[in-house]
C-alpha cells in the first residue's frame, strides 16, 4: 500500500513536469495547493447511529464529543471511515487511509494527550504535510446501569452511635443534611469530591418534633410537631410559624415553580378543617394556608416521598407515595397539578400494581418512575406511575441493602447549566440508620447521568 501511494505521488509529479515542459516559456508555471487539511471526518454507523466527529484545526485533533456505547470496542477494531475530505491523500502507519478499506482504530479508543491514531495528510504540492491525531471516546460504563458507592469507604460515617429514633435526610443549600433527632443535625457538602460529615446542634424544636415530616420550601426548612409548623432559615435554629400552625396533620410536598401554568413554588400540607375532617392546604408565601379539597380515603399522611416531573404535553405534575397504604397489598401513587386536589393512580388491571411496601420511596429519575422500600431487596419501574414491573437487570439495588428496613433516601439533581462530568450530581443518597439499625451511607447514580453528555 505504501508503494502504491508513493507511486501515485511520483506519477503525479512526472505528469506535472511533462505538462510544464510542453508549455511555452512565456506561460506561468502551475502552482499546486499546499492545503493539507482534513475538512470532514466521520465513521460508519455504530449500532445504526451516526456519531459526529469534530476537527480541532488548531490542535490537529479529531474526536467525537458524544462517546460511543460501551461495547463499541468490538466494532472499531475493523470499521470503515464513512467520510474523509482532503485535497490529496492520507497515510497512517505507512498505509493509505481511505474510505475504501476497513481500519483497526482501537489505538484511538479513549486515547488522551498526544496518543491516538496518527493521520498524515499530504497536500497536492507534494511537499506540504500535516499530522492529525484521531481519538475516539467510548463509554467505560454501561449507560443504563446503576453504580453504587459505599461512602463509608470514602470517609467515616457521620456517627457510629446507633440511634433508636428515626432519621431524615434532605438536600438544603448545597448540603446533604441528616436529622437524627430534634436536637442533632449532621451535614456534608453534596458537591462531588467534598464528602465529609460535621455535627451541629439544633435549637428551637420541641422534643417530640417529627423529623420525618421535614420539607424544604422557598429556601427554608419546615417540620411538624403536634399540629404546629416550625421553620428554619439555616437548619439549626428553628421557630414556630404562627401563620401556618394549628391542626396541621401532614406536610405533603413542595411543588416547584412552573412557568407554563404560572405556578409559584408551593408548600402543600394536610390540615383539619372546620368540620373536623381533613383537607389539603397550600401556601406560596410560607405565612398562611389556602384551603383545598377534602383528603380522599387512602391518601398517605406520613413518610411521604414525592417525584416532580413534566408530562409529554408540558404539564408540570407531582406524584407521591407514603404511609399508611390505602390497600394492603399495593403501594398506590397519587398525583396533582396544583396540590389542592389529588387523584389516585390505582388500577384494577391484574398484576401491574406496585406491590405493597412499608415506607416506599418514590422518585422520577432518568426518564421514568422508580419505587422501592420495605426490605430494600427489589426496585420497581413505571413509565406513567400506573403499570409497574420489577427491574431485573442494570437498575438494581446492591445486595447489601437487603433486610435493612430503616432508611432515608434523597435524590440530589445536577444544578442547571452544569455540563462538566466532574461536577454532575444526580445522586441517589441512601442512608441507613435509626430504629436500632447501624448507620451506613450509600450513593448511587445512573451511569449515563454522569457522562459529559448523555
Amino acid at each position: 500500500m505504501r508503494t502504491r501511494f508513493l507511486s501515485l505521488i511520483v506519477g503525479f509529479l512526472l505528469v506535472s513536469i511533462a505538462v510544464s515542459s510542453c508549455l511555452n516559456t512565456d506561460d506561468e508555471t502551475p502552482v499546486y495547493s499546499s492545503d493539507a487539511t482534513i475538512h470532514a471526518f466521520s465513521l460508519d454507523t455504530i449500532h445504526g447511529v451516526d456519531y459526529r466527529f469534530e476537527i480541532d484545526q488548531l490542535n490537529n485533533l479529531i474526536y467525537n464529543p458524544d462517546s460511543l456505547p460501551v461495547d463499541a470496542d468490538t466494532l472499531i477494531d475493523s470499521i470503515q471511515v464513512d467520510q474523509l475530505t482532503v485535497m490529496m491523500g492520507v497515510m497512517s502507519d505507512d498505509t493509505t487511509f481511505s474510505t475504501d478499506v476497513y481500519h483497526n482504530l482501537l489505538p484511538a479508543m479513549n486515547a488522551t494527550g498526544s496518543n491516538g491514531v496518527k493521520l498524515v495528510v499530504y497536500a497536492p504540492d507534494g511537499i506540504t504535510q500535516r499530522t492529525y491525531t484521531l481519538q475516539i471516546r467510548v463509554h467505560r460504563l454501561v449507560p443504563d446501569s446503576l453504580t453504587w458507592v459505599h461512602m463509608d469507604t470514602v470517609a467515616p460515617v457521620f456517627t457510629e452511635t446507633v440511634n433508636t429514633g428515626v432519621q431524615k435526610a434532605i438536600v438544603f443549600n448545597g448540603d446533604l443534611c441528616l436529622y437524627t433527632s430534634s436536637t442533632e443535625l449532621y451535614r456534608t457538602s453534596a458537591t462531588p469530591g467534598q464528602y465529609g460529615w460535621s455535627r451541629s446542634e439544633v435549637t428551637g424544636l420541641p422534643e417530640e418534633a417529627d423529623v420525618t415530616s421535614l420539607l424544604a420550601f422557598a429556601g427554608r426548612l419546615y417540620m411538624l410537631s403536634g399540629g404546629e409548623v416550625y421553620v428554619s432559615e439555616d437548619g439549626q435554629a428553628w421557630q414556630k410559624s404562627e401563620g401556618l400552625s394549628g391542626g396541621v396533620q401532614s406536610l405533603v410536598t413542595s411543588l416547584p415553580v412552573d412557568e407554563v401554568s404560572n405556578r409559584e413554588e408551593t408548600l402543600i400540607g394536610i390540615r383539619q378543617n372546620e368540620t373536623l375532617g381533613s383537607e389539603f392546604c397550600a401556601s406560596t408565601d410560607g405565612l398562611a394556608w389556602v384551603s383545598g379539597t377534602t383528603v380522599p380515603e387512602g391518601f398517605p399522611i406520613r413518610n411521604i416521598t414525592s417525584a416532580h416531573y413534566t408530562t409529554g404535553y408540558g404539564v408540570s405534575q407531582t406524584m407521591v407515595m407514603g404511609m399508611p397504604r390505602g390497600v394492603e397489598d399495593k403501594s398506590i401513587p397519587w398525583f396533582t397539578n396544583d396540590g389542592l386536589s389529588w387523584a389516585s393512580l390505582e388500577t384494577d388491571a391484574e398484576g401491574v400494581s406496585c406491590p405493597g411496601m412499608d415506607n416506599p420511596v418514590l422518585m422520577h429519575y432518568g426518564d421514568r418512575f422508580y419505587a422501592f422500600g420495605g426490605n430494600m431487596s427489589e426496585i420497581y419501574e413505571s413509565m406513567s406511575g400506573i403499570a409497574w414491573q420489577l427491574v431485573e437487570k442494570k437498575f438494581l439495588l446492591p445486595s447489601a441493602f437487603a433486610g435493612k428496613t430503616s432508611y432515608t433516601v434523597v435524590v440530589d439533581p445536577t444544578p442547571e447549566g452544569v455540563e462538566n462530568a466532574a461536577d454532575k450530581r444526580d445522586f441517589i443518597w441512601v442512608i441507613f440508620g435509626g430504629n436500632g439499625i447501624p448507620n451506613e451511607v450509600w450513593r448511587g447514580r445512573l451511569n449515563r447521568l454522569g457522562f459529559e453528555r448523555e
